[in-house]
């Protein structure tokens, strides 16, 4: 018997064109507070292969999430819909990690037919400490929120 991995589709979003940024993922029904919605699904990869892997072509790293220190997932590559949650600093979803599984919740009550975000608290890539306007042109955020950060990077 071959060893798979069950997936359950509660069927809580779809996915369409974001006023944000490009794909977004929009709540089908209401999803109450405390709601696992979606596993966030891709290739685990070691960290330190993705620039090497952007090179070769084989992503674009748009869609990667840290995992731990040494990994990653790439959603774009085995990912599922997950992947075209976009950020807000004013989330109304986050992601808890369960046995190296992410996992994306609702925070709050989410009514039908909303947008759906977290926020990807990014890191700096460099060891050096970026000024405010380096983080916002090396990775600006365009969520519109009343205390947006102007920037992914935390």
């Amino acid at each position: 018997m071959k060893n798979s991995k069950k997936f359950i589709d509660r069927d809580f979003i779809l996915v369409k064109s974001s006023p944000i940024h490009g794909k977004g993922v929009f709540a089908k029904k209401a999803i109450p507070k405390g709601t696992r919605i979606i596993e966030y699904m891709g290739k685990r990869i070691l960290k330190e292969d993705l620039p090497s892997d952007r090179e070769k072509g084989l992503t674009s790293l748009v869609y990667v999430m840290r995992l731990d220190d040494l990994t990653a997932i790439d959603g774009e590559r085995e990912g599922n819909d997950a992947r075209f949650f976009n950020h807000s600093c004013m989330p109304n979803c986050e992601v808890y990690f369960f046995d190296q599984i992410p996992y994306i919740y609702a925070m709050e009550d989410i009514i039908e037919g909303a947008e759906l975000f977290f926020d990807y608290q990014l890191g700096s890539s460099s060891e050096q400490i970026l000024s405010l306007a380096e983080k916002i042109k090396l990775h600006p955020c365009h969520c519109g929120a009343a205390n947006c950060r102007k920037t992914l990077i935390q």
